[in-house]
């Protein structure tokens, strides 16, 4: 395992082949963060360190349900593990999850209740939201689920036996796409949200191909009516302008329609792939910043190697943005084994289990997926006049980074606890977590300013804080605290 050293005291290990190339340094000063702000003038730290210097904390392995990471159950009720992101989506009356015709009864009118009341639950119990609205299921869940008054204004629908739209009507994407419009304006950038997945074509939304879908189309850039639609579709959520090739309510004749849409540039997407390698194409060279989803796992369409014939980079999104995949129905026990392969080369970061599957498959799936920032070693002494230094070793033996976008905005997270562990002063490390990717190693050292404390003992105590909540993840540390601080050792202030 190569390493490289980009600074004195910053040290980066990059393993083969998941990791890039590239170092950067991390070591800066602190952010005063603490219930105890620093004095203005504290005094010279008359300290004794940890016994030995530097700790090497005990670790822990097994699954941390943290924020962005790890098992989505088929329900909140029907899951066999903890999850931090619950995930709907509107094909089965039981998972309550969002459809078009629902959310959209008629112009201009939208119910966002269904919305708003997931998103309520989810931050009662501390989760975050995640979803996809439906405009087709399929069989066996019953028909399209476009709004009444748009399938009466116009919107071709196909007699195919399960009534899928036409996905190149144009009253389809005019109404679609202010639907879409509507909704970025009310949830983008909402922090309950995980993120949401791109949609509007294909059986149960996840793109599969239609019966008029151009399969000649390479790269999503073809001059099909086709392809222009599956252009306008993206274009609603990732924001886009231009004039897309539609049919007019004749079903035959072509027609251009203009659009303009703002769409998410807060809240994170995610692309489903359901084998139109096109349109992944497609996203995955214009739109970097938009995740992957497949809904598949446990079938031949999701084995890696089927997914790396796609090319353009689709096998190293998770380097800037989530990867999700969904056990297929009717998961075939012997595919466990590519099962796991695809999640670790495609650096899936959350697994939605729609089958529901057995303690035991969970056990090996679920633990490696996403972040997992292992505490490797932390020393501490006198910094300069009125400080403490304190240097945290770190790796991340997870499967992908954290992301941002998605509300995991991390931090090395510092303070002090008194006798009695109350927490009287911390501080937040200005460090990029999101940069670590996995099997990096970092060293974050920084000289923290001591507040006026009284003469005696204290913990340090370290953790990784979320900016966005200010809470604590969970780390892959024995002994860590229930608010998520993990004590170090022993310092003596006199």
């Amino acid at each position: 395992m190569p390493t490289a050293t980009t600074a004195a005291r910053t040290t980066v290990h990059h393993p083969t082949p998941a990791a890039p190339t590239s170092t950067t340094s991390t070591s800066a000063p602190a952010s005063g963060a603490g219930t105890v702000p620093p004095a203005p003038e504290a005094p010279a730290l008359p300290a004794t360190p940890l016994t030995s210097g530097s700790v090497s904390p005990p670790g822990i392995d097994g699954y941390l349900p943290n924020p962005g990471i790890g098992y989505q159950g088929w329900t909140h009720a029907h899951g066999d593990l903890a999850q931090s992101t619950e995930y709907r989506r509107g094909e089965h009356p039981e998972q309550g999850g969002f459809d078009w015709a629902t959310l959209n009864p008629a112009v201009d009118v939208f119910d966002w209740s269904p919305i708003d009341d997931f998103l309520q639950q989810c931050e009662a119990r501390g989760e975050q939201g995640s979803f996809r609205i439906m405009t087709m299921t399929g069989a066996p869940y019953g028909t399209h689920r476009v709004p009444a008054w748009v399938v009466d204004d116009g919107a071709v629908i196909t007699d195919s036996p399960d009534r899928e739209p036409d996905y190149r009507s144009r009253t389809y994407q005019e109404h679609w796409g202010a639907f879409v419009d509507a909704l970025a304006r009310r949830y983008d950038g909402d922090p309950r949200i995980a993120f949401i997945d791109i949609s509007g074509y294909g059986r149960f939304n996840e793109w599969q191909a239609t019966a008029t879908t151009d399969h000649g189309d390479v790269a999503g850039e073809a001059d099909s009516i086709d392809s222009a639609t599956r252009r306008h579709l993206v274009h609603m959520f990732v924001g886009g302008s231009g004039t897309a090739r539609t049919l007019s309510d004749d079903g035959r004749t072509e027609s251009a329609l203009d659009y303009d849409h703002a769409g998410f540039q807060r809240t994170q997407l995610l692309m489903p792939y359901g084998g139109i390698w096109a349109s992944t194409r497609y996203v995955a060279a214009h739109h970097p910043d938009v995740g992957f989803r497949n809904d598949a796992l446990f079938s031949p369409h999701a084995d890696l190697a089927t997914l790396q014939q796609i090319g353009y980079g689709v096998t190293d999104i998770w380097r800037r943005a989530p990867v999700v995949f969904e056990t297929v129905d009717g998961a075939d026990p012997s595919r466990q084994a590519a099962a796991a392969e695809t999640l670790r080369g495609m650096g899936a970061s959350l697994l939605h289990d729609n089958t529901v599957l057995d303690e035991a498959t969970l056990a090996e799936l679920v633990p490696p997926l996403g972040y997992r920032y292992a505490l490797d070693r932390v020393t501490t002494g006198p910094g300069p006049t009125g400080s403490l230094s304190v240097s945290t070793e770190w790796t991340n033996t997870g499967s992908a980074p954290s992301y941002p976008r998605m509300g995991q905005d991390l931090a090395v997270g510092i303070a002090l606890a008194d006798r009695r562990g109350r927490v009287v002063a911390s501080w937040v490390q200005e460090a990029q977590v999101a940069t670590w990717l996995p099997g990096e190693s970092r060293v974050v050292a920084v000289d923290v300013p001591l507040p006026a404390l009284p003469a005696g003992e204290y913990t340090v105590l370290i953790g990784m804080v979320e900016r966005t909540t200010e809470s604590r993840i969970e780390l892959p540390v024995a002994g860590g605290r229930p608010d998520n601080w993990y004590p170090i050792g022993p310092i003596s202030l006199s």
